[in-house]
């Protein structure tokens, strides 16, 4: 009796044995499938969560807005421009008095609209350590009809008042500008730096005129200036946060060169907000003004012209 209980302890002992070595065969092949199945749910997340952050918004953990170190930046917008112009064309006889034809309000004179929608675009490259290079390009043009309330005078004939006459104005100008970083301290970036403008504009005006004979027939004059003309600027930029940029920039020169003499402003502020890692909108404050002589063979007068308004633009980054 005590012989066979000691069988019968052996056959549960050994049975308890080959069930556990089977569980435990089974449990490590649950944790080597189990295993498996985390390292593909983590490479499928990887996978399919890559490409849609790169079109999230900017990670809060993220001090900077994107603009701030990025190498390529672009804009393209509108430039809503109050403007004021004031253009004299000298002819080539003195006027009875002594002195050459007096500046006249072109805008108000003319009919011409006073405000204007100005196509506004921007491109920036930032290259080495320290060096930015930006080209900035707004253009204008508008036309007008309008019977004459007063006489003025241009280049070798006078429009009376009461003729009836159309007019066209012109304004193109292209910037360039190279800058260097001279103060950077995390959210803040000092760039102090030189420039060029180019300017093209002109101005028509056509219909009935008294020549200085006294007579009077139908005349269309055409004047048009195409000079560069060099600025010295600075500009700044303040990350407030991730999404928030605040910027300003001034450029100004007084000089005088074979085309023009006088001088040049272009000042602007505004905030830049990014809607993504790689796009963004922005709202400024946009000053541009040109005061001088113009001193071309195409013409040979005076010349104030002011822009100033806000601009809206969409903004591209990266």
């Amino acid at each position: 009796m005590i012989f066979a209980n000691f069988r019968y302890d052996v056959r549960i002992r050994v049975h308890e044995k080959m069930n556990m070595s089977e569980f435990a065969r089974g449990g490590r092949n649950d944790t080597a499938r189990l295993s498996k199945l985390v390292v593909a749910a983590i490479v499928a997340c990887s996978l399919f969560t890559q490409p849609v952050s790169a079109e999230e918004p900017p990670a809060t953990t993220e001090k900077f807005h994107p603009l701030l170190n990025s190498k390529y930046w672009v804009k393209a917008g509108a430039f809503f421009a109050a403007r004021d112009l004031s253009l004299s064309v000298n002819g080539t006889i003195v006027a009875n008095d002594g002195f050459e034809n007096a500046a006249i309000d072109f805008d108000s004179a003319t009919g011409l609209d006073d405000t204007s929608d100005l196509f506004i675009a921007e491109f920036g490259w930032h290259f080495g350590k320290k060096w930015d290079v930006a080209l900035q390009h707004f253009r204008s043009s508008r036309s007008a009809q309008k019977t004459l309330s007063e006489s003025f005078e241009w280049e070798d004939v006078v429009y009376e008042a009461g003729a009836d006459i159309r007019a066209h104005s012109s304004l193109k100008i292209t910037r360039v500008f190279f800058s260097r970083r001279v103060w950077d301290k995390g959210a803040h970036d000092l760039r102090l730096g030189a420039g060029l403008h180019l300017i093209d504009t002109g101005f028509s005006i056509s219909g009935e005129a008294t020549l200085q004979d006294e007579t009077t027939e139908f005349q269309a004059n055409v004047v048009s200036a195409e000079f560069p003309f060099p600025d010295i600027g600075a500009w700044y930029r303040y990350s407030i946060n991730d999404r928030w940029l605040f910027h300003t920039r001034f450029d100004w020169l007084s000089a005088s060169t074979s085309d023009f003499g006088g001088a040049i402003w272009n000042a602007s502020a505004g905030v830049d907000f990014a809607l993504t890692r790689n796009v963004g909108i922005g709202l400024a404050y946009q000053f541009f003004e040109i005061n001088g002589t113009i001193k071309e063979d195409t013409w040979r007068g005076e010349l104030r012209t002011r822009y100033e308004g806000f601009t809206l633009s969409l903004d591209g980054f990266w």
